[in-house]
């Protein structure tokens, strides 16, 4: 048996994956999205580095290199009828799409921040000043990356900032930003594999971002009943297999700030007693048993 990892680059979730697949006796192929050449009219659809991609019994989604490079992603969607994907391309795209994910939680009713998508640089600047303290974050993005805090800056601090921000990323999205009720900079990743969160942790630190590309710190964090309930339906919202969902806590509760449809767990399995590896591939072979083997 073959299974792919779809990846340009590879690092300890790659290996990891690669790993756990070789002890069960699984041949992990690795599969660089650029190196990926499709068929169309013929019987063969796809092939990468002579490997016929239709004959894996399934492939794991990493890293698709360029993120603006629409073919691969079209290409993986197009893949994903002739073989099964962890996770599939309309669940990475729902999730991998900040506006996107932001109404889909809105749809089903799930507690997230109130958040404002505008290109209008008049009406980002009229928001920022509403919500008194907000953060503004590049629709497509991770790790943390581009985010900006405007807070309490000077009206000309803010339109300075707006302008910049416009410049490179050409679409505001506008987040309230929540203060933990605790007083401590923190939020929670829970990792969700099913209808299950097999492990949960604390991202702190001593500044308000909390991604670990950030600076923050993994701690342990016990799954509640509330952490289980939100976590599980925001992944299911966003149509994936497994994902690392992002929660806030707040004076009301719980809210869901971002879901990763390609999350690492290297610092979770740090402080985590579960191997997170060998359950989602435990769990994915379960899933393509019946169709596949």
């Amino acid at each position: 048996m073959k299974i792919g990892i779809i990846t340009e680059e590879r690092d300890w979730i790659t290996c990891s994956l690669e790993r756990v697949l070789i002890k069960k006796d699984i041949t992990p192929t690795y599969i660089k999205p650029s190196k990926i050449v499709s068929f169309t009219g013929m019987d063969i659809k796809f092939k990468c580095n002579n490997e016929n991609l239709s004959k894996l019994t399934c492939a794991f989604i990493r890293d698709l290199g360029d993120g603006t490079n629409y073919y691969r992603f079209d290409a993986l969607k197009y893949l994903g009828e002739f073989m099964p994907l962890i996770n599939p391309a309309e669940g990475l795209e729902n999730a991998g799409n900040k506006y996107k994910t932001s109404m889909i939680l809105d749809k089903n009713n799930i507690p997230h921040p109130k958040t404002i998508i505008t290109e209008d640089l008049d009406k980002a600047l009229m928001w920022s000043e509403k919500f008194k303290d907000c953060v503004v974050k590049p629709i497509f993005g991770n790790r943390g990356k581009g985010i900006i805090r405007l807070g309490n800056k000077p009206i000309i601090n803010k339109i300075n900032l707006l302008k910049e921000f416009k410049k490179k990323y050409g679409l505001f999205y506008i987040q309230e930003f929540i203060r933990n009720p605790n007083n401590v900079y923190r939020d929670i990743r829970a990792f969700v594999i099913g209808d299950e969160v097999v492990s949960a942790m604390y991202r702190t630190s001593n500044n308000w971002l909390t991604n670990i590309h950030q600076q923050g710190t993994g701690k342990p964090c016990e799954i509640t009943p509330e952490i289980e309930e939100l976590a599980i339906k925001a992944k299911d919202s966003m149509g994936l297999i497994y994902g690392g969902v992002d929660l806030i806590e707040s004076k009301d509760g719980l809210k869901v700030i971002e879901v990763n449809g390609a999350p690492s767990w290297e610092t979770l399995s740090k402080v985590s007693n579960v191997n997170i590896t060998e359950k989602l591939i435990d769990f994915v072979l379960g899933i393509v048993k019946d169709s596949y083997f």
